[in-house]
Formats: structure tokens, C-alpha cells, sequence
């Protein structure tokens, strides 16, 4: 009898244990989901006051999913959120179209006219995004601006944005991104998180 009251209570210690593992990564991934998807506009359906309000720009970064943060940009212009487009990011293959040239080139399949288009072709991560496009909205007189990336990187773009101009009023959107759906089910997806933190707490420091 002893020895089964025994295995018993190991048992109960392995499922106990189990369950504090689960509890831990449940708030592990809740922690995370909330410092990383800063999606200002989130329930925004159509434009209104406030979060709802229309922008002067509506910026797309490359990166993650790029044709689908190029095509979250396209349909909120399309609907009327801004008039103007700006498009940023270099290609990592120096024999192929940039970023920001493919971008354009989905607006344009879209229907989009071009010269509501500007495109920055330089910038190789978010702190170039960041400088080469607040230059262009500079140009444009923009004082809004609807920034579009993929969830897991718009605190970290928004922050980026806002050390060059915090003058600006910048909103975040979120487009859909593969590879951050079910995220903390890939171990890709713990890498791209890791990132992300690792760049807002590096960015903290540079606020302080």
C-alpha cells in the first residue's frame, strides 16, 4: 500500500509541476504579446475621431511579411484612411528590386495612383526606416501618420519613429503575418520575439 500512496504522490508532483510549467508560459506569452503588439487601431472598422481618426501618410516597413504589410497599407488607403503612401525598405539581395519598389509594384497591380506613391529604398532596418521615411514625411508636411507592420514589431517601429519625431502623431496597424500566428507554438516564433525584445529594451536605453 505504501509503495502505490508512493507512486501516487509522484505523480500528483509531476502533474503539479506540469501545470506551474504551463502557468509560466501562458504568462510568459501574454507578457510578451502585450510589450511586442502595440496595435493602436485595432477595432478602428472604419474612419472616425480619435484612434479613428484619418492620417496624412500611411506608411508600410519591410520585413516579416512585407506583401502583406504592403497590402494592409494598400486597402487602408483604398478605404480612404490617407492619400498618400510611403513605402520603405532596401532588398538583402543587391541584384533585385528593393523592398519598397515591390511594394509599390502591388499598389500599382492594385490600382493605386502613383503619384499618391513615395518610396524609400534605402533603409536596411527599422532604424533607417525610421530616418529615411521621417525625411520624406517631412517633405509632405505630414503631422499623422499611420505606421504598418507586422504585430510583433510595430512598439519597436513606433519607438524608432518617435526618437527621430516624436512631433508626429504616429499610430500602429497590424498586418497579417504567418509567421507570428500561433507564434509561441514555433520556435521561430520565440526567435522573432526574442528580437523584438531585445530591440525595445535597447531603444529604452537610448530614451533614458
Amino acid at each position: 500500500m505504501s509503495s502505490v500512496g508512493s507512486g501516487d504522490w509522484m505523480w500528483r508532483k509531476v502533474i503539479i509541476a506540469l501545470a506551474a510549467v504551463m502557468v509560466v508560459v501562458v504568462l510568459m506569452v501574454a507578457a510578451l504579446s502585450v510589450t511586442l503588439v502595440e496595435n493602436d487601431m485595432a477595432g478602428c472598422d472604419s474612419p472616425g475621431a480619435d484612434q479613428c481618426a484619418t492620417a496624412d501618410v500611411i506608411v508600410a516597413v519591410s520585413g516579416g511579411d512585407t506583401a502583406a504589410r504592403a497590402q494592409k497599407a494598400i486597402d487602408m488607403y483604398q478605404a480612404g484612411w490617407a492619400d498618400k503612401l510611403v513605402f520603405s525598405g532596401a532588398s538583402a539581395d543587391p541584384d533585385s528590386i528593393s523592398n519598397a519598389e515591390a511594394m509599390r509594384q502591388i499598389a500599382e497591380a492594385d490600382g493605386v495612383p502613383m503619384e499618391d506613391v513615395y518610396l524609400d529604398e534605402h533603409s536596411q532596418d527599422t532604424k533607417q526606416n525610421a530616418q529615411n521615411v521621417v525625411e520624406i514625411l517631412h517633405r509632405l508636411g505630414a503631422k499623422s501618420v499611420i505606421l504598418v507592420s507586422s504585430p510583433y514589431h510595430l512598439r519597436r517601429v513606433k519607438m524608432n519613429f518617435m526618437l527621430v519625431d516624436d512631433k508626429i502623431n504616429y499610430r500602429t496597424v497590424a498586418a497579417e503575418d504567418d509567421n507570428w500566428h500561433w507564434w509561441f507554438l514555433k520556435p521561430n516564433g520565440w526567435v522573432i520575439a526574442a528580437k523584438e525584445l531585445a530591440g525595445i529594451a535597447e531603444l529604452s536605453a537610448e530614451v533614458r
